[in-house]
């Protein structure tokens, strides 16, 4: 009888490092799926240009039409990003518009460089792009760190008014509308906040290109 709590009392200490070791491969596991998923998230956020192109594509497809093709036109003029008041009372949301204005001007400027090269004929005048910023919030990655997805949505409005410069008639002007949720934006650490400005430009690019 002595001998048999002798082993049992010996066989504890193994128990119990059988239910350590258990304990540890289950929050092994735990952290490899939590991983998983957060690397799942993130990568849905990414502003992948496949990505950025599609999104572009299926939202210009969505706005009305320019009352006239812009390849009829022999010049093009892209003119500084207007603000509303709303944009220029924050300093963040000035900074975050000039960030938006070089990605536009960046992807615009290029495209209508080509344009202005083309050789094809029974084209004259210049059409001037416009774009006005109505309102902007992009949630900062440090808010979106410590408070998460209770900071709100961050969202963009611009208008991309297009106009005929001889005539002053306007040619189109397309409501460019992206939000980003607050969820998202948390599980992302502020990741699909900043992707707006990527998203806007691109939708801008896609509309100019389909309706040349």
């Amino acid at each position: 009888m002595k001998s048999a709590h002798i082993l049992l009392a010996q066989c504890m200490p193994l128990k119990a490092k059988i239910v350590q070791f258990a304990h540890f491969l289950f929050l092994e596991e735990s952290m490899r799926v939590a991983t998983l998923i957060l690397c799942i998230i993130l990568s849905g956020c990414a502003a992948s240009p496949e990505r950025l192109e599609l999104v572009g594509k299926t939202e210009a497809g969505r706005m009305a039409p320019p009352v006239k093709r812009f390849s009829s036109y022999a010049n093009y003029a892209l003119k500084p990003m207007v603000l509303s008041p709303a944009v220029q009372s924050e300093r963040a949301k000035v900074e975050a518009a000039g960030e938006l204005e070089n990605i536009i001007r960046t992807k615009l400027q290029s495209l209508l460089e080509q344009w202005k090269a083309a050789t094809s004929g029974n084209r004259s005048g210049t059409l001037v792009i416009e774009p006005q910023l109505a309102s902007l919030r992009i949630v900062s990655v440090g808010a979106r760190f410590w408070v998460g997805g209770l900071v709100g949505d961050s969202s963009i409005d611009m208008d991309l008014v297009i106009t005929d410069q001889g005539t002053g008639q306007q040619i189109a002007k397309p409501r460019i509308t992206r939000s980003a949720d607050g969820a998202t934006g948390g599980w992302s650490v502020g990741k699909s906040d900043q992707n707006l400005l990527d998203y806007i430009a691109s939708i801008a690019y896609e509309y100019m290109k389909v309706n040349y």
